[in-house]
């Protein structure tokens, strides 16, 4: 059926009868929505289950493009070690600065592609299990950003020894790390310092991922976990970002009881304005803890 011209006149001159008090009575309905789910964990799970499943059409329609990186990655591991034969991809990546740049940027595009399956699909988190090598997991993870932190002149310094195992599914592990890795480069300013700590318990192993990041207001704790959110002051600081990473990596904490946490310092940092000391962690359970 066609729509009229009269009609769609008619609808539009309503609509701006209305006036924009209906624009402020939105914008005041969405923050009581927001203001809400500060104190209502059942709206707040309702709310990500539904931003997660908008997600699920953006990840199908991505398949070619993953095909495509995977590709290219292939393409570039193969010069490579064309290059540099008998040693890793990786280490032939760092010897090499033009080929190694292309293979690292393929490498953070997968594995931001593989951490996006878990967010519409955490139940993915559970089976194939297998025993993780905490520290030399995280280190994987640690190699490819550094590549990106490079750019920016960052410093990612690694603190603590962990030489415990963990019996998870690493893939999803792995995408925890990936959306906390990728949070604190995004968001640490150029020429600054950031640490990942890890903390070796009797049962547990915490990781600390410490940088300077924007200000995360009160009411915002909570809501920086959910899928397409981000704090006013990040999207100051960054206009890029869809908001999936922490959203995730939460997905993945709350399913395998991880404990994902932030924390942020009051006062803001004295040689970069407006960024803040800002503390994400997780806790991994121990192989070999009692139960």
């Amino acid at each position: 059926m066609r729509v009229k011209m009269a009609d769609l006149q008619n609808a539009v001159d309503r609509a701006r009868g209305l006036g924009p008090g209906v624009v402020a009575d939105w914008k005041r309905s969405r923050d009581e929505l927001l203001a809400r789910l500060q104190d209502d964990p059942d709206m707040f799970a309702a709310l990500a289950e539904r931003l997660r499943q908008d997600f699920a059409e953006t990840l199908t329609q991505s398949h070619d493009f993953l095909q495509l990186v995977k590709l290219v990655r292939g393409y570039s591991e193969s010069l490579l070690l064309e290059k540099h034969p008998g040693i890793s991809p990786e280490d032939a990546a760092e010897r090499s600065p033009a080929e190694g740049a292309i293979f690292f940027a393929t490498e953070l595009m997968l594995v931001k592609m593989d951490a996006l399956i878990f967010l519409n699909e955490v139940n993915r988190a559970f089976g194939s299990e297998s025993r993780v090598r905490i520290h030399p997991y995280l280190l994987k993870y640690l190699r490819i950003y550094a590549w990106q932190a490079d750019q920016k002149n960052l410093t990612i310094q690694l603190v603590g020894e962990c030489f415990a195992s963990a019996w998870y599914n690493a893939n999803a592990i792995g995408a925890v790390f990936q959306g906390l890795l990728d949070n604190l480069v995004k968001y640490a300013p150029a020429g600054s310092k950031a640490v990942v700590r890890f903390e070796d318990y009797e049962d547990e192993v915490v990781l600390r991922f410490v940088s300077l990041g924007p200000k995360i207001e009160r009411s915002e704790v909570e809501k920086i976990f959910l899928p397409g959110f981000r704090a006013v002051a990040a999207r100051a600081t960054a206009s890029d970002g869809l908001g999936v990473g922490l959203a995730t990596s939460k997905s993945i904490s709350d399913a395998l009881g991880l404990g994902l946490r932030v924390e942020q310092d009051d006062a803001p940092d004295e040689k970069y304005a407006a960024r803040y000391e800002t503390t994400f962690s997780v806790r991994l359970r121990k192989l070999d803890a009692p139960s």
